[in-house]
């Protein structure tokens, strides 16, 4: 069975989370002679959580028999605590209820303990890696946008729906903003559409610029972007919007040809019960906002 990266490369890193000392000390027998893994080895399911919590792993080999935690339970804390390392389960018997639920819950793969040999644990432990990596690559091009490297429509919607929630269950204000680059056609018209390409790019990198790492960044198609701020206060979205200006303004001053322009509108919002406001309605009237100014931005060029 080949390796699952090169001996080059840094190990892969196995945390065994599994009550029985001899089921775990034949685990690390099969695993021993693999110099490319590194493996941690945790008794209980606290023990284990503690490990992922303070570290990363490349796979997780989970005991379903746990004295503190049996059963499909064990997966749901295991992905509670934060850990997107692939798991695979270990069973005392074939029980095919527990491992199609096992699967549903997010497991890659179900292994019976005395059926497993170095051959099986290999194969099964590559195989594994291999689909989180493909599943993970998949869901980035889906929730991506190719041009800019920024959120899509469908990333932003699906993460900031998230986000939102865990601000009404904490409290925290957020802050929308709208950003739509002005005259996308004319610069398509004029320039051609690489350069309409480079000053959407421009304005994804006046946008990182601006706004906190923390803050999530999409495009949202065309020439619209838009920002979710998680801990903004209502009355700071005045500075942000002076901030978004001066960055815009410098990256203008080190341009000869393509310079660009936008529109902003913001939209904050305090969670409470009586007021608990989707991502879309925020987008609305983020959006909203952003037509009034740029509606001030072409009443001023009238005169």
């Amino acid at each position: 069975m080949p390796p699952l990266r090169t001996p080059a490369t840094k190990p892969i890193k196995i945390l065994i989370i599994e009550h029985c000392a001899n089921d775990a000390h034949l685990l690390r027998v099969l695993l021993r002679a693999e110099t490319h893994y590194a493996l941690t080895i945790a008794p209980q399911l606290a023990r284990g959580i503690s490990h992922l919590v303070k570290d990363k792993f490349d796979l997780v080999l989970l005991d379903l028999s746990l004295p503190d935690c049996p059963g499909i339970e064990a997966i749901c804390h295991v992905r509670r605590a934060g850990s997107s390392a692939p798991i695979v389960v270990l069973h005392e018997r074939h029980d095919e209820e527990l491992a199609i639920n096992a699967l549903r819950e997010g497991a890659q793969d179900y292994l019976v303990k005395p059926e497993i040999d170095r051959a099986l644990l290999l194969r099964v432990a590559r195989y594994a890696c291999e689909r989180h990596r493909l599943v993970a690559s998949l869901q980035t091009i889906a929730l991506t946008d190719t041009l800019t490297g920024l959120y899509n429509r469908h990333g932003f919607v699906t993460i900031g729906e998230e986000q939102l929630k865990l601000a009404h269950r904490n409290g925290n204000c957020v802050a929308m903003a709208f950003v739509d680059l002005d005259g996308m056609k004319r610069i398509n018209d004029e320039l051609g559409h690489e350069f309409g390409d480079q000053a959407l790019i421009a304005t994804a990198r006046i946008l990182k610029s601006t706004f906190r790492a923390s803050d999530l960044i999409a495009r949202l198609g065309g020439d619209e972007f838009i920002v979710l701020g998680v801990g903004v206060q209502p009355g700071s979205t005045g500075g942000i919007h002076r901030r978004l200006m001066r960055n815009l303004a410098a990256h203008n001053k080190s341009q000869s040809i393509l310079t660009v322009g936008f529109s902003v509108g913001f939209a904050s919002h305090r969670p409470s019960r009586k007021d608990p406001k989707t991502i879309e309605q925020l987008m609305t009237e983020a959006d909203q906002a952003m037509y009034v100014e740029k509606q001030s931005h072409h009443a001023s060029r009238t005169f």
